[in-house]
């Protein structure tokens, strides 16, 4: 297990100086903590470290200027280990014994149930930066990455127009795969395309020859996997053994396609997300060099850590003007800032304290790796018929 507290410095005398003039609630503590819960082993550990790593960027960034209202941004990193349990006990201990500001973090849809089990009792407010199903709503709940209608609804009339009318789906068996399964559905059907079948995976599967079977007898035009974590690469292996040849779009990015799959296996995949590395703006250069000095030049970047990164952002923007780290006080505030992001200009609705989002198409390119950018739909407002906060 591993349990860490990170105090990341700008040095005293700058610390000093941004102290003076600063609102007195904020100037009360030595630091402002946030806790992080981060799946540093198990399932998504390939994510977990370029997640931390993004939340590291953002302290230290922060606390190179003013910190938050002049205080130091102090890091309690957690390790969920991938598991519900994990997930509550790291949280209990976060908010009971660290006595955190914010917590931040985890990945796939148990960690954060389990998670959010723990913050909403104890009305602790919560970031959430990774690709959310939607179906929980919660005051002091802040999803920072995309809902299915943000990622599915802008892509499936191009996917109908532009790779085909036909769509088989595989994934692993958890809440995000199934809502989005749901979502894709419906878009692809009011597109004039159809989902021809669905099969579900759990978690450690190790043979997925009965899907790719079944594709090779159903002939759909495109294959969707949501198929996740550590199975995504036995799942991707044996897919290019099966000499598939239909398009995969699959929740891949930079970071699995280089330190998780053998070299090209991810080539020609496409993919919705918020926030590629190809994005040419001033803001994600400096985002991705900022990135590989502190951490290897070469190291990659991904959609999850760039919502951790904004979501650590929001939360010090939204307390500076609040002149308060007191939770409500802070969520008064958050829709009322905007932040530069390296995907764009991004801020939270006020309504259901969703992220307005980016939205892009990526396709990876010959070496497994990196992605162009085919398709921009732009800013999609998040629209969340189970949540009015």
């Amino acid at each position: 297990m591993i349990s860490r507290r990170t105090v990341l410095k700008s040095g005293g005398a700058a610390a000093a100086f941004a102290m003076v003039g600063a609102p007195s609630i904020l100037r009360a503590a030595d630091t402002v903590k946030v806790g992080l819960s981060i799946p540093i082993t198990g399932l998504q550990a390939i994510l977990g470290e370029t997640l931390l790593n993004c939340y590291k960027l953002a302290a230290a960034e922060l606390n190179a200027a003013n910190g938050i209202g002049g205080r130091q941004v102090e890091l309690f990193i957690e390790d969920n280990q991938t598991t519900t349990k994990g997930a509550i006990d790291k949280a209990r201990k976060l908010i009971n014994e660290d006595k955190v500001d914010v917590i931040m973090g985890t990945i796939i849809s148990p960690e954060r149930s389990a998670t959010l089990s723990v913050t909403s009792k104890a009305k602790k407010l919560f970031f959430y930066p990774t690709n959310f199903e939607g179906g929980e709503c919660n005051r002091y709940f802040v999803a920072t990455g995309p809902i299915p209608m943000q990622q599915v609804d802008p892509m499936m009339p191009w996917v109908a127009e532009n790779l085909g009318k036909t769509i088989y789906i595989m994934a692993s068996d958890y809440a995000w795969p199934q809502k989005m399964t749901e979502a894709i559905t419906a878009a692809y059907e009011k597109a004039g395309g159809k989902i021809v079948g669905a099969d579900y995976y759990p978690f450690g599967t190790t043979d997925f020859g009965p899907a790719f079977q079944k594709i090779k007898s159903l002939k759909p035009d495109v294959v969707w996997s949501m198929v996740v974590g550590n199975d995504a690469v036995t799942q991707l292996k044996q897919y290019r053994s099966f000499d598939i040849k239909q398009p995969l779009i699959a929740p891949l990015d930079e970071v699995f396609n280089k330190d998780a799959l053998p070299a090209g296996v991810a080539a020609g995949t496409y993919a919705p997300q918020p926030y590629w590395m190809a994005l040419d703006n001033p803001v994600n250069k400096k985002f991705i060099s900022s990135f590989r000095e502190k951490f290897g030049q070469e190291k990659m970047v991904n959609g999850i850590g760039e919502a951790g990164y904004n979501g650590l952002h929001l939360y010090a923007l939204a307390a500076e003007k609040a002149g308060s780290l007191k939770d409500d006080n802070v969520l008064a505030a958050l829709p009322t800032i905007e932040f530069d992001a390296p995907q764009g200009k991004i801020r939270v609705d006020a309504t259901n304290n969703h992220t307005l989002c980016h939205s892009y198409v990526g396709k990876a390119a010959a070496d497994g790796i990196g992605y162009e950018i085919v398709k921009d739909f732009g800013t999609i407002t998040p629209v969340t018929p189970y949540c009015k906060v």
